[in-house]
C-alpha cells in the first residue's frame, strides 16, 4: 500500500513540480543546475576528478546584473545534513516549501550543493556495493538486495571532516568566483551545521554571514583532530528507509497532526525516490549515504566561529541541549539563538517552515533579527517571534 502512495504521490508531484516551475519562470525566479568539478580528497577515490552538483536559485533581474559589488552580501549556500541532498533539503518546489525560493525571492543569489555521496553529485564507486552497507543495517535488504548479510569489501568509513570541508571549498570558491565576491554566507541543516561549522573553521575569511539550523554532531567533548589512522575502520555506506527517516525520526517527534499538512510526507517520500535511485531498488527503497569521520566540532571549534550567526532548533527537536551549548561555545560577538515552537528536526517540510524562512532571510540581510544581534527568542505557534 506504501508503495502504491508514494507511485501516486510521485505521479501528483510531477504535475505540481511542472506547474511550479511555470510559475517560477513567469515570476522570473530562474533556476540553474551546474556541475562543479574537484579534484577528490576522499581516501577512497583521493586524486580523481569527481563532480559536485551545485543549483542556484535566482531573480531574472539579479542574473543580469555585472558580478562584484551588486552581489555583496547577497550570496548564500545551503549545506545539507546526513540524508536528504540539497534540493530535498531546501528546495521542495511544492506551494510555498521552497526555502531557496523565499530566500531568491527577498533579494538573495542562492546557492546548494550536494556533498560527494548525495543526491547528483559524485557517489565513490564502493556505495553500489550492498556488502559495504553497516552490518547492522543490511537486514534492511535481506533478503531482496542480498541473500545474507556480508562482511564489506571496503571495510572503512567513507569521507571525512577533511574531505567535506575540501567540497565547500571547491563550491565556495567557485561561486566567489562567478559572482565576483570576497565572502558569502553559510546556512547548514543538521549534519551541515558540522560541515559548515568546521569549513569555517579553516576558511573564516571566506564567510560573512551564518545561520545554523538544528546542528548534528555537536559536542564539547568532541575530539579536536582526526584519528591516527584514516580511514577509520567501520563501513562505508549508511542507510535510512521511510520507516526510519519518515515514520520514526520525523513522524514519530510531531505532537501535533497540523503541523504537517496532509499529504506531504508522501510527497517528500516520492523524492527520496527520486533522489536515489539505486537506493529506492533496495530492499524496500530508501536512501544511502557516506559513513563520515567527525573531528574538530567541539568548543574549540566554536570558539572559531567568529562571524555572526544565528542558530534555529524546533522544540521538538533532540538536537535543542546541544545546540545551546553551541550557542554558548560560539566565538562571534553577535548571535542569536531562536526555538521554534512546534517544530521539529524536519521542520522544512512543516507549517513553521516559514519561521526558517523569515527568520533567516532577516539574519542574511540585516544581521539581526527583529532589530537584534544578541539575544534569545522564541516563535509561538503562529510564528511570531519575539524576544525571551
Amino acid at each position: 500500500m506504501r508503495r502504491k502512495l508514494a507511485t501516486i504521490a510521485l505521479s501528483a508531484f510531477a504535475g505540481v513540480a511542472a506547474s511550479t516551475i511555470a510559475q517560477a519562470q513567469t515570476t522570473n525566479i530562474l533556476t540553474i543546475d551546474r556541475l562543479v568539478e574537484h579534484t577528490s580528497t576522499v581516501p577512497a577515490i583521493k586524486g580523481e576528478k569527481v563532480s559536485l552538483f551545485v543549483r542556484e536559485r535566482i531573480a531574472a533581474s539579479m542574473l543580469e546584473a555585472p558580478p562584484g559589488k551588486s552581489f555583496e552580501r547577497k550570496v548564500v549556500l545551503m549545506v545539507h545534513g546526513g540524508f536528504s541532498p540539497a534540493t530535498l533539503a531546501f528546495d521542495v518546489q511544492y506551494r510555498d516549501y521552497s526555502w531557496m525560493e523565499h530566500l531568491a525571492r527577498e533579494g538573495f543569489d542562492v546557492f546548494t550543493m550536494d556533498m560527494t555521496g548525495y543526491g547528483r553529485s559524485t557517489r565513490p564507486p564502493q556505495m553500489d556495493d550492498p556488502c559495504n552497507l553497516l552490518p547492522a543495517q543490511q537486514k534492511e535488504i535481506v533478503p531482496k538486495t542480498l541473500p545474507q548479510p556480508c562482511a564489506p569489501n571496503y571495510p572503512f568509513e567513507l569521507v571525512n571532516s577533511d574531505s567535506e570541508s575540501d567540497d565547500i571549498n571547491a563550491v565556495v570558491d567557485y561561486i566567489r568566483k562567478l559572482r565576483g565576491v570576497d565572502k558569502i554566507s553559510l546556512l547548514g541543516w543538521s549534519g551541515g551545521g558540522i560541515r559548515t561549522g568546521t569549513f569555517i573553521g579553516r576558511h573564516p575569511e571566506k564567510v560573512d554571514r551564518y545561520v545554523i539550523w538544528a546542528s548534528s554532531n555537536y559536542s564539547r567533548k568532541n575530539p579536536d583532530a582526526a584519528p591516527a589512522v584514516l580511514p577509520a575502520a567501520g563501513a562505508p555506506i549508511t542507510f535510512q528507509t521511510r520507516t526510519v527517516g519518515t515514520d520514526r525520526r520525523w513522524l514519530g517527534t510531531q505532537k501535533s497532526a497540523a503541523m504537517i499538512e496532509p499529504g506531504v510526507p508522501d510527497v517528500i517520500a516520492a523524492l527520496n525516490q527520486l533522489a536515489d535511485p539505486l537506493g529506492a531498488t533496495w530492499g524496500r527503497g530508501g536512501l544511502r549515504a557516506p559513513t563520515r569521520t567527525y573531528w574538530g566540532w567541539n568548543a574549540n571549534g566554536a570558539k572559531k566561529v567568529q562571524i555572526p550567526t544565528l542558530i534555529m532548533v524546533g522544540e521538538y527537536d533532540d538536537l535543542t541541549r546541544s545546540n545551546l551549548e553551541l550557542m554558548e561555545d560560539l566565538g562571534a560577538r553577535e548571535k542569536v539563538f531562536l526555538g521554534i515552537a512546534g517544530g521539529t528536526h524536519f521542520m522544512n517540510w512543516e507549517t513553521q517552515r516559514r519561521v526558517l524562512h523569515k527568520a533567516s532571510a532577516d539574519w542574511l540581510k540585516n544581521g539581526s533579527l527583529n532589530g537584534a544581534t544578541t539575544g534569545m527568542f522564541r516563535a509561538d505557534e503562529n510564528g511570531v517571534i519575539a524576544k525571551k
